[in-house]
């Protein structure tokens, strides 16, 4: 692996009032990366002696594999800032990227971008309206193009295997021989190109007495084209790995918000911040206009991508509780509506009303990306004590319980939630845990909204407080600084999810949110003592 890179720069005033400032680059990349594994079973002992692969008992469970991967990144950069009176600021920057990621005719982009500043606290109406509360004003705007080639290399070409369950035997009975097959194992695609996201922004930049209080708004409008997806291939096709393809285009838009507050009183120094973004996500073009699905869940799928949805939505269907009443049974169990059920199953809702139960009736039940991600960080020091921590967390996302999914249905043989004792029976009507059943003839465990949770949550991410000797003390210790300190992280979590964690990421970008049994974040107590000689 290795880069190089190469840049010149241009500086110049011109007079009090211009002030020009240009650069150009060349990057170039390249890495490779090779493999090389063996494996043995049934060796003659444990001893550390034995531990070799000739010491296999049987020669045939040898196995061995061997890979190598190579990739390369060209890069063209050039930026033009200038600057007059401190007053308007103007930077202009282009790149041209080249990757060996995409085939020849689509391997190079042009990214180019544009921002704007006016300085008003250095315009001289400014300085007439004597508001000296005010320490600096800044109004800002951007607009500009990055690309994306975060994919593996060769995806352009079809990926073929020699994998043993590719060999078929041929010959009559005494005479067969076993003849390696081949087999494509992923589809290529040779039209693969750069993923380009274009972002405009506007903001406000401030401060207010003496610089005490930060302030900056942002308002930002995000959209990413030819967006790069290893988009699920139905199992017909035969293909092991998904195909890599640029799946459509896809739009952000939102607010970010950024305000802190520092000062001192005489011997005490403190520091308080927070802050926040918005996001609204949708999904505004597929290539092809075929929905996706994802987040496969015991051949069944968690999310969906369409159209005018967000991105990763969970899809299935409403439920509205429990099946109580003759009444109620009698409404549902016909053909076409929910024919096998009893009383204590779920009842499931005809969201379309066309009095049938089907795939149609599936809708939107929840959307993992959250409306708000804030944060507060608070510092504070007094006569060589110390004390800072930060909080974060979401608001108005949504968390698909795949551990509830797994825990909740009886027809297997795993560990069950306890919530399952507490199921429906006629003397146990106030309970949402259907009746329980030999076989689920009424189809309970179908994705639903029943196994979709509140995913907002509040979490002490870090705190931390610490002592600093005296400087004459530490002195004396011939020593220029010493401070102990004791720091803890993930230190309580406010959250009405039932599942371990309400961070649960994702194991696709299609499938956010779903809990697949995510291991928790560990709680971590440190302390320690910190010496400067």
């Amino acid at each position: 692996y290795y880069t190089f890179e190469n840049t010149l720069s241009y500086d110049r005033k011109f007079g009090d009032k211009h002030s020009l400032s240009a650069i150009i680059g060349y990057t170039n990349e390249w890495g490779k990366r090779e493999t090389l594994g063996v494996s043995g079973y049934d060796f003659i002992g444990e001893s550390e002696n034995l531990q070799y692969i000739d010491a296999t008992l049987d020669k045939n469970k040898i196995t061995g594999n061997n890979s190598a991967t190579e990739y390369g990144l060209i890069s063209y950069l050039g930026r033009i800032h200038y600057d007059y009176a401190d007053k308007y600021l103007i930077t202009a920057t282009f790149r041209r990227d080249g990757s060996s990621k995409f085939s020849k005719s689509n391997r190079w982009g042009n990214f180019p971008s544009f921002a704007l500043g006016w300085r008003i606290d250095n315009e001289e109406f400014f300085k007439k309206m004597k508001a000296n509360w005010i320490s600096s004003l800044k109004l800002r705007a951007g607009w500009g193009q990055i690309g994306n080639q975060n994919i593996g290399s060769y995806v352009d070409r079809s990926l073929l295997s020699l994998w043993a369950q590719y060999g078929a035997l041929f010959g009559a009975r005494e005479n067969e021989t076993l003849y390696q097959g081949i087999a494509v194992r992923r589809l290529g695609n040779p039209d693969i190109k750069w993923e380009t996201t274009e972002s405009f922004n506007i903001g406000l930049d401030a401060s207010f007495f003496n610089s005490r209080m930060i302030f900056s708004f942002e308002y930002y409008y995000k959209t990413t084209r030819d967006m790069l997806l290893a988009a699920p291939m139905p199992v017909y096709m035969g293909y092991f790995d998904n195909t890599y393809t640029n799946i459509g285009e896809a739009n952000n838009r939102g607010i970010e918000l950024n305000l802190e507050w520092k000062d001192r009183v005489r011997e005490f120094e403190y520091n308080i911040g927070f802050n926040m973004s918005t996001i609204r996500n949708r999904m505004t073009k597929l290539n092809g206009g075929t929905p996706i699905s994802d987040g496969e869940l015991r051949q069944q799928y968690v999310t969906y991508t369409n159209e005018g949805m967000p991105i990763g939505a969970f899809w299935g269907y409403k439920t509205n509780g429990l099946i109580q009443t003759q009444a109620q049974l009698d409404a549902v169990k016909k053909p076409g509506v929910q024919p096998n059920a009893e009383l204590g199953d779920i009842l499931f809702v005809d969201t379309n009303g066309d009095g049938q139960l089907d795939a149609n009736d599936k809708c939107m039940i929840g959307n993992p990306i959250p409306d708000v991600i804030y944060g507060f960080n608070v510092s504070m020091a007094w006569r060589g004590f110390d004390l800072s921590f930060q909080l974060g967390g979401t608001l108005g996302n949504e968390i698909f319980n795949a551990m509830r999914y797994y825990t909740y249905f009886p027809n297997d043989i795993t560990n069950k939630d306890r919530d399952l004792l507490n199921y429906w029976t006629p003397q146990n009507t106030n309970t949402d845990i259907p009746r329980l059943t030999g076989t689920d003839v009424n189809d309970n465990d179908r994705i639903s909204d029943r196994y979709v949770e509140n995913g907002s949550y509040l979490r002490l991410r870090n705190a931390q407080i610490g002592y600093t000797l005296p400087s004459s003390i530490a002195k004396k210790m011939k020593m220029q600084n010493v401070r102990f300190y004791i720091s803890g992280q993930n230190l309580f979590t406010i959250s009405g999810y039932s599942g371990l964690d309400p961070e649960v990421g994702q194991s696709t970008s299609l499938s956010r949110g779903v809990d697949y049994g995510i291991y928790p974040q560990s709680r971590t107590f440190t302390g320690g003592i910190n010496i400067t000689f």
